[in-house]
């Protein structure tokens, strides 16, 4: 009998369920997009009542499309956006339904305050966390000082997959450990929550629920839960993993030298290690991998389809109301007018730091610039330059992870932007290198999907889990002379950022 898991992603901007089967196929999704609250410049908050009737509803929606005997179903298994957090109550409930989500910045008020308690080396070598807002510990810290009386009345710090997980059934509330990491309160060695840490920031361990490894039953689903996602009462639970981990495993990396390329809401570049000295590694994430026996690299920017989403909303407005009109896809009439700028964009660049910039600067003052305009550049040049700018920031990462001495042999790409024939291509030539084009995008489910299985006994590991799962649609390789461009537009990428950090970027962001 053919065996299906649910697979459940609570992402940024809406949550996404897929039923897929062992051998990788999909026979049902479902997606609900939700909303962000921005209360003051540089927070952004969610509701967390609405984040969980949106995922039961993707949820329902994927079960309703599959039409899979219940049967079928092995188990659910989660992905999340990784260290957006709330706090719980002693009645279990979300304190002003209020989650702190990852984008948030306000932290960067106390980074010094952290940095005074704490030395960021010392920080980084503990949690494999770099020192930057995104973080929840540093979030935490800012609550301790300006809200005390909230971090008072919690009874739990909750990740958000977590309290989805709760509410979908597990039977007490558990923090998964590889997606734990990203609050940078782990100890990366011990694989626990760090006492060094917790001491030198006043946070109380006892507010911090116990870890459970990624693949464990955490429970099985309720009725209430059953009601609302149209999934079986009684079926497992299993723990999965932070977003970026699943889409890293989805992507086949599950061994030493293999890195996927994510470009979603925010871009990141994952690679796996047989072992990380991460006195080498600085600016970088290291999580733990939920691929066993490998650990994991990872290079972050803060905004990468979500700056190309900019661009549709300010620089498209009659892609837009065309693609109203016809029935179309703007994205789609977006590509067309790229495809007629060249590589280079007629020697425009853009800097994609809309939301300040991540590995390897961390620089929240950062913002966007177009570079190089004249009076002959044209829309289509700035639909491209803003395709190229995002890449290139990913190719920043790229060479810098590499100047740390990280082994690149192979290289998946995934995410919402890659559905462009024409950004694939730009991947292909900024890199260098051929890609590897995923038969299903969204490797963050099929990675849940993995993780699931394993957990439901299916496979023996997550690299079993893989080989059955994950498959190549295609690969791209590069065009030389493209990539030539882009090596040298490359070097004026980092010139131009190099000459606005700190000063001009901090003027900009205090006007």
């Amino acid at each position: 009998m053919e065996h299906y898991i649910a697979a459940i992603d609570v992402g940024t901007t809406g949550a996404k369920a897929m039923i897929i089967g062992t051998d990788g196929s999909v026979a049902g999704q479902g997606y609900r997009e939700y909303g962000a609250a921005y209360p003051r410049p540089g927070w952004v908050e969610q509701d967390s009542e609405e984040i969980v009737e949106k995922t039961f509803e993707a949820c329902r929606r994927a079960v309703e499309a599959a039409a899979v005997d219940p049967s079928q179903l092995a188990c659910a298994s989660f992905s999340c956006q990784r260290s957006t957090f709330g706090f719980l109550d002693d009645e279990m409930r979300m304190i002003d339904r209020r989650l702190y989500g990852w984008q948030d910045q306000r932290a960067a008020e106390t980074i010094d305050e952290t940095a005074g308690r704490i030395d960021p080396g010392e920080l980084y070598r503990i949690s494999g966390m770099p020192v930057s807002p995104p973080f929840a510990i540093h979030k935490l810290v800012w609550i301790l000082k300006n809200d005390p009386d909230t971090y008072r009345r919690a009874r739990w710090i909750v990740h958000l997959g977590d309290y989805v997980s709760y509410r979908f059934g597990a039977g007490e509330l558990r923090a998964e450990l590889t997606a734990a990491c990203t609050l940078g309160l782990v100890d990366f060695a011990a694989r626990g929550w760090s006492d060094r840490i917790l001491t030198a920031t006043g946070i109380d361990r006892a507010k911090l629920p116990p870890l459970v490894e990624s693949g464990a039953r955490i429970g099985s689903v309720s009725a209430a839960a059953a009601a609302h996602s149209g999934l079986p009462e009684g079926l497992p639970l299993i723990a999965g993993s932070g977003d970026q981990q699943c889409a890293a495993i989805g992507a086949g990396v599950v061994s030493d030298g293999m890195a996927s390329l994510t470009l979603g809401t925010s871009g990141f570049l994952v690679a796996g290690a047989r072992s990380l000295d991460l006195s080498k590694t600085a600016g970088l994430m290291a999580p733990l991998s939920p691929a066993f026996g490998i650990c994991e690299l990872e290079a972050n920017q803060l905004g990468a389809a979500s700056a190309y989403r900019w661009a549709r909303d300010v620089l498209a407005e009659a892609e837009c109301a065309h693609a109203e009109d016809t029935g179309t896809d703007a994205y789609r009439l977006m590509d067309i007018r790229a495809e007629q700028s060249p590589p280079g964009s007629n020697g425009v660049v853009f800097l994609p730091h809309l939301t300040g910039s991540g590995y390897p600067n961390w620089d929240p003052d950062a913002r966007g610039v177009f570079a190089g305009l004249t009076f002959s550049s044209t829309k289509n040049d700035l639909l491209r330059a803003v395709m190229e700018g995002i890449t290139l920031e990913a190719k920043d990462m790229y060479e810098t992870m590499r100047e740390s001495g990280v082994s690149i042999r192979s290289l998946a790409i995934t995410g919402g932007a890659t559905k462009s024939r024409l950004w694939r291509q730009i991947i292909a030539d900024m890199f260098a290198t051929e890609v590897k084009v995923l038969a299903v995008a969204d490797a963050t489910l099929v990675g849940a999907a993995i993780i699931g299985a394993v957990g439901a006994g299916l496979f023996a590991d997550v690299r079993e889990g893989a080989r059955e799962m994950v498959h190549i649609s295609h690969t791209v390789p590069p065009i030389p002379e493209n990539a030539e461009t882009y090596r040298r537009l490359h070097r004026v990428y980092r010139e131009v950022y190099a000459s606005l950090r700190g000063g001009a970027f901090r003027q900009l962001s205090s006007l």
